[in-house]
């Protein structure tokens, strides 16, 4: 028997871009969001929110080029997920032998009362696993890094990698929530910030391996190459109270990060280009931003061991 560990957080924001002439056909990293888990009814009282985090997840993959090995449990080869409740995230959700097919990713999302000002709470899940015969270690890779070399390391400070099947997304039950994706509105906490940041988080951003193995606790900055040479050649600072974010504040050409640890109500803040090279430093293949001639770029306004990072609303 295999285990492996829970990791959870959370995260904000980019500039969508709608394709002119069609690129060359890749493989499209997919998000699904099953709501089973959300007993306290928040993605049924508010429709838009699932559109909205679809919107989220879209602006996210759509510049993600990794292949991503299927989960086909059979045979002795089994699994059970291990991630948090999205309704109750001190409890533990534990779904047997649950297919996830290629360039998959399966998120539970879910609406959950916080202390404080936290609007959100989100990261990647862990696993239980079994596996019999030949197949068993091919069976455990599959399950670690779903296809990518440099996530597989015995030692976590050798990853240079991620490849997660999924995790989980919780979002505050009593913030009062812009949902729409159109420009953010005064006074309301904006969903589409929230939404893009915790998927950054699960993608691995101040959770993954690969993630923490780049930080220098230290100095608390970030030794990612890509972040550093957007950042001047000078290592990126990283918020010291968790080390899981940028630091507060950080900007990118002017832009506020999005996966810094705060989110003022009333603003919206999208992916930046620094947010992006922070995925590729942990090993997402990122591509590149298409030329202008190509793409119009509209702006949508304005995402074991325990890992959990929270937003507060400033």
């Amino acid at each position: 028997m295999v285990r492996r560990p829970r990791l959870a957080l959370w995260l904000v924001g980019l500039a969508v871009a709608l394709a002119g002439p069609a690129p060359a056909a890749r493989a499209q990293i997919v998000i699904d969001f099953d709501t089973s888990f959300d007993s306290n009814g928040f993605f049924a009282a508010h429709p838009l929110a699932m559109t909205t985090l679809q919107t989220a997840a879209t602006m996210l993959t759509s510049r993600l080029g990794d292949t991503l090995t299927a989960i086909t449990p059979s045979g002795g080869n089994t699994w059970t997920t291990d991630t948090f409740n999205p309704s109750n995230p001190a409890a533990s959700i534990n779904v047997s032998n649950l297919s996830i097919p290629q360039n998959h990713i399966h998120v539970y999302v879910g609406g959950a009362s916080f202390g404080g000002t936290e609007l959100g709470l989100g990261g990647p899940g862990g696993y239980n696993a079994g596996g019999s015969g030949g197949g068993a270690q091919a069976w455990f890779d599959t399950l670690q890094a779903r296809g990518q070399a440099g996530a597989l390391p015995a030692d976590p400070t050798q990853r240079t990698d991620f490849g997660p099947w999924g995790g989980s997304v919780a979002f505050s039950q009593t913030a009062n929530w812009n949902f729409a994706a159109t420009p953010p509105i005064a006074g309301q906490s904006d969903f589409l910030s929230v939404a893009l940041h915790e998927l950054g988080h699960l993608l691995g951003f101040g959770t993954a391996d690969s993630f923490v193995n780049l930080v220098n606790t230290a100095t608390n900055r970030f030794r990612g190459p890509a972040a550093t040479g957007l950042n001047g050649g000078v290592n990126p600072p990283i918020d010291p109270a968790s080390q899981a974010h940028w630091a507060d504040g950080f900007s990118y050409l002017g832009q506020e990060t999005a996966m810094d640890p705060t989110l003022t109500v009333g603003t919206r803040k999208l992916f930046t280009e620094m947010d992006f090279a922070g995925l590729k430093d942990i090993g997402w293949q990122v591509t590149p931003v298409p030329e202008p001639s190509t793409l119009l770029l509209v702006a949508i306004g304005g995402v074991g061991v325990v890992a959990r990072r929270r937003r507060a609303a400033a």
